[in-house]
């Protein structure tokens, strides 16, 4: 009986230390991945590059404009091209 006793003893104390290495880890800085939408539309571009909408303006339609849309892709640039607009173009509500 001490032979189990023992044996019993030292798969206790192996299970002790294992689970010890199971202690919560600790929180790290880490940051939180943004989702962003993938539309052609300023929005989804703004969040892309991690800018405010006014940040992704001011650094897309450096004339001051307040609109934007998609002008397609400039293959010699590799970048998308984005037509800047003073007016905002009509907004449509879709619903269900």
């Amino acid at each position: 009986m001490p032979k189990m006793t023992n044996v019993l003893g030292a798969l206790l104390l192996g299970a002790a230390i294992l689970v010890t290495g199971c202690a919560k880890p600790k929180p790290c800085a880490c940051e939180v991945p943004r989702a962003c939408c993938r539309g052609l539309v300023p929005q989804c571009a703004a969040c892309e590059e991690g800018l405010t909408l006014e940040e992704w303006f001011k650094k897309t339609c450096p004339g001051g404009e307040t609109d934007a849309h998609y002008g397609g892709w400039d293959e010699a640039t590799q970048k998308d091209v984005w037509i800047c607009e003073d007016e905002d173009r009509e907004k449509i509500q879709i619903s269900e």
